[in-house]
């Protein structure tokens, strides 16, 4: 069973995920079904939502997560916009193909809510001002981490208040999953996006708990699981089932998996993972930019290098049968 505990989240670079295999243009989903989780579990409340344009483009990904947002009930969570390219943009038809996701009928006839207002100022201003207060916050990163790069270059001061953060990205000891003219294929698309955010945060001396494709490689997302969650009659189900399903069943999809749901799942239950203490750089240059190493000379960082398929289910199925 996972923690019962109160956190102060931010969720910050949501745009849709970025795990693709190579020539694929799926529609991809994860983070949307990662607020989906957060957003269900006993003891979290969600202060922030920012959004990065990477494998979506920013307005389609913004009214996305407000959609999600007044779906499933969500209320004083602010929606922050960010503006900041990373050097290496997603494929263009991969963040056309997004958008798709407003069309699944579990968000028909929504609008947004309200209660969760867009923010006036950028997501790294928004995230410095928030941050700058006393409260901590745990921040729980699913795109590039280019908003908290930001935020951080902005007011380096606001390391005091970040618990921890919780980043899906990197390939540690496996190959990567970029595909891409003059690179050599050993970088994460998160990471590869904009190299010199993701080396910034993970040498901030913020603590850092990093899912990279060596974890999430280990957690497919199969067919007999999504027919399972279909069964339940559950509304939070049903919207992540619907999304899900929009991604894994396009002709032409590679084997799919938890990718930021994964990150998300640890978060709430460590345990689900088998964790390493490594010490981490980001290259940011040349034919390896944005490929994550094992160095002595690095930054500690927490890595999952595994995780347990039964329980990382278990939860989805607990959590969003609610």
């Amino acid at each position: 069973m996972f923690h019962r505990f109160f956190m102060a989240l931010i969720f910050t670079t949501m745009a849709f995920g970025s795990q693709r295999a190579a020539n694929d243009t799926v529609i991809i989903v994860d983070d949307l079904v990662a607020i989906t989780l957060v957003l269900r579990s006993s003891g979290v409340h969600v202060r922030a939502i920012t959004v990065c344009p990477a494998d979506s483009y920013l307005e389609p990904a913004t009214k996305a997560t407000q959609l999600f947002l007044a779906r499933l009930g969500g209320e004083n969570i602010t929606v922050a916009q960010g503006h900041s390219e990373g050097i290496n943009p997603f494929p263009d038809a991969w963040r056309k193909d997004a958008a798709r996701v407003l069309t699944i009928s579990a968000l028909a006839g929504i609008h947004p809510a309200a209660t969760n207002p867009l923010a006036k100022e950028d997501a790294a201003h928004y995230l410095a001002k928030l941050l700058s207060g006393r409260q901590g916050y745990t921040i729980l990163e699913t795109g590039p981490l280019t908003n908290i790069a930001d935020a951080l270059r902005l007011d380096p001061s606001i390391k005091r208040n970040i618990r921890r953060i919780y980043v899906m990205g990197g390939a540690v000891r496996v190959a990567g999953n970029v595909d891409r003219p003059g690179h050599d294929g050993s970088a994460e698309w998160n990471f590869f996006n904009q190299p010199q955010a993701a080396a910034a945060v993970v040498g901030s001396g913020v603590a850092i708990t990093l899912v990279p494709l060596d974890a999430t490689n280990k957690v497919p997302l199969t067919r007999r699981f999504l027919d399972q969650l279909g069964t339940q009659s559950s509304a939070t189900s049903q919207l992540a089932v619907q999304a899900w399903r929009l991604a894994s069943n396009q002709p032409g999809t590679d084997q799919y998996y938890f990718w930021d749901t994964l990150t998300a799942a640890i978060m709430l239950d460590p345990s689900i993972a088998t964790m390493e203490n490594l010490r981490i750089t980001v290259s940011t240059t040349g034919v390896s930019q944005g490929r994550t190493r094992e160095d002595s000379r690095g930054n500690p960082v927490q890595v999952a290098v595994d995780a347990r398929q039964d329980r990382v289910e278990r939860l989805f199925l607990d959590v969003l049968g609610r």
